[in-house]
């Protein structure tokens, strides 16, 4: 098991892709937090005490979504370049190498979630200091801010690999990954006003967004109905993983 983790570490890590999608993440994050949010601020948006607390939520559920593609190549990859025989004959067991990734991409995410948290209310700081403008005493209440930023991030980090464990194309995968949220899920709010709080991008999604904005529902059914979806997928891929062909 040891072996295996260390395996797709070594993957995740020896992809030019993956320090692509951090770096370009950080680069947006600096440009909409430092620049938009911050040197070009307005001063009614500067009286809000919660104000770098926004900026943490945002650069999550915005650069989060880029993110989770890592994670997504990490096992699109394998069946991209038939690298996945590899896998499986390195180990005994599918549900090992398959909780290897599982584990490897959720310990990538969370890293990168905490990393775009505390970068976004940096960048809207600098940007501040440096348009001369001034802030008021601002609120940030750590683990409230931690733990959503962390479980969105995650989240969506999820989603990616369930969608790739399950049609096993890289391109398909980032095609749904990218569209259901986008367009998909809108398509469906209009359709079902009422049930829209089930769609699993919206709830986890509003995850955060209760917190800075009007919600729908409550805090704790936005966080059950995604880790249903999360299970549930995984289930389902770890089902078809080991009854299909590695091909």
């Amino acid at each position: 098991m040891i072996a295996s983790i260390r395996s797709e570490l070594r993957k995740l890590l020896s992809v030019r892709s993956t320090y692509v999608f951090v770096l370009c993440s950080l680069a947006i994050v600096a440009l909409f937090a430092g620049y938009g949010d911050g040197y070009q601020a307005k001063a009614p948006d500067l009286q809000s005490p919660l104000w770098l607390q926004h900026e943490s939520f945002m650069a999550v559920i915005f650069v989060g979504l880029i993110t989770a593609i890592v994670g997504l190549l990490l096992f699109g990859h394998e069946y991209r370049f038939n690298g996945i025989m590899y896998t499986l004959t390195a180990s005994n067991n599918r549900l090992k190498s398959l909780f290897a990734k599982v584990l490897v991409v959720s310990i990538f995410a969370i890293g990168t979630s905490l990393l775009y948290m505390l970068w976004s209310p940096l960048c809207s700081m600098v940007g501040i200091h440096l348009a001369h403008h001034t802030l008021s005493p601002q609120t940030f209440h750590w683990w409230n801010v931690i733990w959503r930023s962390v479980f969105v991030g995650w989240g969506y980090a999820m989603y990616a690999f369930i969608l790739v464990a399950i049609i096993r194309s890289q391109v398909g995968a980032i095609v749904a990954f990218l569209m259901i949220p986008l367009i998909g899920e809108n398509i469906l709010a209009n359709v079902f006003k009422s049930t829209a709080k089930y769609l699993p991008f919206q709830s986890l999604q509003s995850v955060i967004q209760t917190e800075i904005g009007p919600g729908s529902s409550s805090l704790h059914h936005n966080v059950m109905v995604t880790l249903v979806y999360v299970i549930g997928g995984l289930l389902i891929s770890a089902i078809l993983f080991v009854r299909r062909d590695a091909n």
